[in-house]
């Protein structure tokens, strides 16, 4: 046997659930109260593997707990029209989901690695997509929160409320995997029934606004004619120089304004570029990058964050692995970028000197 029979069950007595979005735009919370409770069980299980599986458990677990006291935190800020404190508690949730993201692979390889009976197997293959769906649904709400609030600190009503419904969809979502977890473990416990699986992720709202953006921020002109370089691996490459020396400062100067950025310095030497982006990128947030046309038909991409985060030269920024050419969004120029995410997402300018 892996270990104790008796499966550990996520607390809940202190979560608040959001059930709704009110014509004013707050989400609505209502306490729940289910009889649940961390139990952890007595008979068996006491090697070393047991006990490492029981401490990674906990770890996931106790990470959730946190996560979720952080996402009430940041709803209450939204109600309560704290929008700047909204979004700092969304920075913080984000950051705190990667580190619950992080302990839930590391269970995972454990659960993995580990001799496992028929009943462990099953029980397990059900929990473990529950916890990447939590981790995936928290994500989107710290996100769509962070954006209502923006919105709303605008005076943007019609945006502030189509983010804050989705907000609340996906919050909806973590407390309903949050109860089938809690319901497999029970069932275990029992030995009777059979596990659920994650509910599905909620629809987007259908009434989404037309995005009305304003480019008059943008410097006009924009892109300022400088010596040409053509479209090749190393033409680009003696652009990019020693990449940035500008820090990456995460809603500040992030991945959109670096990206941008090196857009408008390649075509301003008439390298042909575009900003690509992705909303589900490899740790579930959005991301953005620049794609370039080489001669021959051929294609390079530019992931912009890796001089700054890893201490490299430009020149390895550069990179042709297959996830940069699959994109969902494609703009030509900062103008349709500006229009579709507007322009304070990628506004570089503002931090540094446009010359």
């Amino acid at each position: 046997m892996m270990y104790s029979k008796m499966r550990w069950v996520v607390t809940s007595l202190v979560f608040s659930l959001v059930l709704a979005v009110l014509s004013a735009g707050c989400i609505h919370e209502n306490p729940m109260h289910p009889e649940s409770h961390i139990e952890s069980g007595s008979e068996g299980g006491t090697g070393c593997q047991d006990a490492n599986l029981e401490k990674s458990q906990s770890e996931v677990l106790l990470l959730l707990k946190t996560i979720t006291e952080s996402l009430n935190g940041a709803i209450t800020s939204f109600n309560d029209r704290e929008y700047d404190g909204c979004r700092a508690e969304c920075e913080q949730l984000k950051q705190e989901n990667l580190k619950y993201a992080a302990s839930i692979e590391s269970f995972e390889r454990l659960v993995t690695n580990a001799s496992r009976s028929g009943s462990d197997e099953t029980y397990y293959d059900a929990q473990l997509p529950i916890l990447h769906a939590i981790h995936h649904s928290v994500n989107e709400s710290a996100s769509d929160l962070y954006q209502a609030s923006e919105y709303a600190s605008q005076g943007d009503d019609g945006h502030a409320m189509y983010h804050s419904r989705r907000a609340a969809a996906y919050v909806d979502a973590v407390y309903a995997n949050i109860k089938r977890f809690n319901e497999n473990a029970g069932v275990s416990n029992s030995g009777s029934g059979s596990f659920a699986s994650p509910v599905p992720d909620p629809p987007d709202p259908e009434d989404a606004p037309a995005l009305k953006a304003d480019l008059s921020d943008i410097p006009d002109p924009y892109y300022i004619p400088k010596s040409r370089f053509q479209n090749t691996h190393d033409e680009v490459k003696r652009l990019l120089g020693k990449g940035f020396i500008t820090p990456y400062q995460c809603s500040i100067f992030d991945c959109s304004e670096m990206a941008a950025y090196i857009e408008w310095k390649l075509e301003c030497h008439n390298v042909t570029a575009y900003i690509a982006t992705r909303d589900d990128w490899q740790d579930g947030y959005g991301h953005a990058w620049v794609i370039v046309s080489l001669r021959g038909g051929k294609y390079l991409a530019i992931e912009p964050t890796v001089s700054v985060n890893e201490g490299n030269l430009g020149a390895e920024m550069i990179t042709y692995e297959p996830e940069y050419f699959v994109y969902d969004q494609l703009f030509e120029d900062i103008y349709g970028a500006s229009e579709f995410f507007g322009v304070g997402e990628w506004d570089w300018w503002n931090k540094l000197e446009l010359k």
